[in-house]
């Protein structure tokens, strides 16, 4: 590869943030102290992310606990993969719901 193209992909590359950054920054920016969750292969990038701002990550061994101690925070977080870690969580995600 000539080191023309090499140098104009990295002088691009420095510009760009990922979503999972800009996730992880506007958490912080609404006040999420904690986040509780189950970390999968989709959502791994946006824990470690959250993680190097000062979020406190919570890891759980079942989706249904995620949701209901996500629900006892203000403002409350919970990180599930989507599927069937998302149907899992919705009775939590409901229950905090009806209570806040």
């Amino acid at each position: 590869m000539p080191e023309s193209n090499l140098a104009e992909r990295s002088y691009r590359s420095e510009g760009q943030v990922s979503g999972a950054k800009v996730i992880a920054q506007a958490l912080k920016t609404q006040g999420v102290e904690y986040m509780f969750g189950i970390v999968g292969i989709p959502v791994t990038e946006i824990a470690v992310a959250a993680q190097e701002l000062g979020i406190r990550y919570i890891g759980m061994r079942n989706e249904q606990a995620v949701s209901m101690d996500a629900g006892r925070r203000m403002p409350g977080v919970c990180l599930v993969v989507s599927g069937p870690g998302l149907i899992h969580a919705l009775g939590g995600m409901a229950n905090a719901n009806m209570n806040c």
